[in-house]
């Protein structure tokens, strides 16, 4: 079964009967390269927000099976604080671009921990159709984990 692709429906949380849940891979990491390998899970979203569920597993991180396998996630455990939003971010989809604004502050693990958190996000919006590009938020606005004077790099590409 094909996952639930609808425009609208890759960030709501419409109902879907058991027949029609929706498959959706979810990317987790594999050792401790830069960015590093990210291996594919399956998972089935009880609801048409197949991009919104996704990214909600990301935050789970694996089962104990699939930690059993070297899979790990480094947003599991990272947010903290209160959301400015409700939950624990924001997700929007429009013209070829998944922009994610976390609503709670997302501490970063080093360099190394931070490449592979926002390449298994990407990853993971990657999969769905019509999402090009993936720009990943925090808080306030800026480029997650990005340190420059502006925080704008992962917007215009540029430093």
């Amino acid at each position: 079964m094909k996952p639930l692709l609808l425009a609208g429906a890759l960030t709501a949380g419409l109902a879907l009967t058991p027949a029609q849940a929706a498959p959706v891979k979810v990317y987790f990491s594999q050792g401790y390269g830069i960015p590093g390998k990210v291996v594919p899970v399956s998972r089935t979203s009880p609801h048409a927000g197949v991009a919104r569920f996704a990214v909600e597993q990301l935050i789970k991180g694996p089962t104990a099976a699939e930690r059993r396998r070297g899979l790990h996630s480094e947003l599991t455990g990272k947010l903290r604080g209160r959301s400015d939003c409700g939950a624990d971010f924001s997700l929007r989809i429009r013209k070829g671009t998944a922009t994610l604004r976390f609503c709670r502050t997302v501490w970063g693990s080093g360099l190394g921990g931070d490449a592979r958190a926002l390449r298994t996000i990407e990853v993971t919006l990657k999969q769905f159709p019509g999402v090009k590009k993936v720009v990943t938020l925090d808080k306030n606005g800026r480029c997650l984990f990005d340190q420059t004077d502006r925080g704008t790099s992962c917007i215009t590409g540029r430093e």
